[in-house]
C-alpha cells in the first residue's frame, strides 16, 4: 500500500525510515541537519548504487527503530535510473517481510541531485508496493508543487479497511500464560490484526527499551494481559512490564479520554491481577476460556473501530401523536 504525504519523513512514526544518500555515503545538508537534530546514526560509508544499508536506531529519535541508508544518487554525476530505485525498494520490501515491519517513511528517491522526475520515482514505488497489503509505504513529497502533481488517489487511499496494529503487553513468568498469549497473538493475526509481540518481533541485538517504546508509540491499540505476575511487575516497575507501564501511564495521564489501552483479565482475582493504574478502567474478564472465546469477536470489533451502537429508528406514531396533542394543548 502507498500513501502520499506532504512534508518531512522525520515528522511521523514508522518502523523504518529511509534516508537518501549517494554511493559515497554523503547526504544533503538538509538531511544532515535532520539527522543531527534528531540524534539519528549517520552511516558515513560508501554504499554501492542501488543498495541499502540498514542501521539500528540507538539514539534519541523516538519515531523509528530502524534506519535505512539508500544509495539512490551517484556522487560522481551519474543520472539515477528507475532500475536503481526499484532495486532499493525491493531490498526494503524484503527487509520489512523478514523483520515484520509494517510502516516505512521514504522520500521520493532519485529526485533532486539524481535527476529523476518525481513522477517516475513515484511510479516505481507504486509498482513495487501498491499491491502489498502488509506494508504501508508512506511517500513524502517535500514541496506543495510536487505533492499536488502526484496527489491522485493511491491504493492506500482507496482501501477503506486497514489492518490495525496491536501491541500485546504481558509477562511470561507463568509458562502457561506465555503459551496462551502466543496462541492469542496468532489468532489475532489470522483475523487480520497486525498483532505485535516480543516472541515474533523482538530480534537479537535490538535495544529492548527502545523496541518496547517504538511498539507502544506505533500501536493503534495496546492489550494488557493481566495476571498476578503482570500486576506485580507493573505496580513495582519491574522488568519490561515496568518500563511499558511508565510509558502507558504517562500517555493515559496526558490523554485521559483515549481508549487505546485495553486490559484483559486472565485471573479471577481482580485485586491481585489488575495493576493499580488500570483499576478505574473497564477491563475484559477473560478469566476462563469460555469467556475468552465468547469475547473474541467483540474484541475484534473494537480493534477495527467498528461502530456496534444500534441505529436509532423512527419515533413511534403514538408518541408523535401524544406530543402533538400536548403541544396543541399548551398553545391554547
Amino acid at each position: 500500500m502507498l500513501e502520499l504525504i506532504k512534508g518531512s519523513i522525520f515528522n511521523s512514526k514508522c518502523d523504518l525510515i529511509i534516508i537518501p544518500c549517494s554511493n559515497s555515503g554523503s547526504v544533503s545538508w538538509t538531511i544532515l541537519r535532520e539527522l543531527t537534530g534528531n540524534g539519528l546514526p549517520y552511516y558515513r560509508k560508501a554504499i554501492p548504487t542501488g543498495e541499502v544499508c540498514f542501521v539500528q536506531n540507538t539514539g534519541t529519535y523516538p519515531n523509528a527503530s530502524l534506519v535505512g541508508y539508500a544509495a539512490s544518487v551517484d556522487a560522481y554525476g551519474g543520472i539515477t535510473t528507475e532500475e536503481v530505485i526499484e532495486n532499493i525498494l525491493r531490498t526494503i520490501k524484503l527487509r520489512c517481510q523478514n523483520d515484520s515491519l509494517q510502516k516505512v517513511n521514504i522520500p521520493l528517491l532519485g529526485t533532486g541531485a539524481g535527476g529523476l522526475s518525481a513522477k517516475k520515482s513515484f511510479e516505481v514505488m507504486k509498482k513495487v508496493f501498491e499491491e502489498d497489503t502488509q506494508i504501508l509505504l508512506c511517500v513524502y513529497a517535500f514541496s506543495e508543487e510536487i505533492y499536488s502533481e502526484l496527489s491522485s488517489k493511491t491504493a492506500a487511499e482507496r482501501n477503506s479497511i486497514t489492518n490495525p496494529r496491536v501491541f500485546i503487553s504481558y509477562t511470561g513468568t507463568d509458562p502457561k500464560n506465555r503459551e496462551w498469549v502466543r496462541d492469542f497473538a496468532c489468532k489475532l493475526r489470522r483475523s487480520g490484526v497486525n498483532a505485535r509481540i516480543d516472541i515474533f518481533h523482538l530480534k537479537p541485538g535490538f535495544d529492548l527499551p527502545q523496541w518496547m517504546t517504538n511498539e507502544l508509540l506505533m500501536a493503534d491499540k495496546v492489550l494488557l494481559i493481566c495476571d498476578q505476575y503482570y500486576a506485580e511487575k507493573a505496580d513495582n516497575r519491574k522488568g519490561g512490564v515496568g518500563w511499558e507501564t511508565m510509558i502507558i501511564q504517562g500517555d493515559m495521564l496526558s490523554r485521559p479520554e483515549q481508549n487505546k489501552y485495553i486490559a484483559i483479565l486472565r485471573s479471577e482475582n481482580i485485586d491481585q491481577s489488575l495493576p493499580i493504574y488500570v483499576r478505574s478502567r473497564y477491563a475484559l474478564d477473560w478469566s476462563d476460556e469460555n469467556q475468552a472465546n465468547k469475547g473474541f469477536n467483540d474484541l475484534l470489533l473494537n480493534l477495527f473501530d467498528c461502530d456496534i451502537e444500534p441505529q436509532i429508528g423512527e419515533i413511534p406514531d403514538f408518541i408523535k401523536e401524544k406530543l402533538e396533542k400536548e403541544k396543541s394543548h399548551d398553545t391554547k
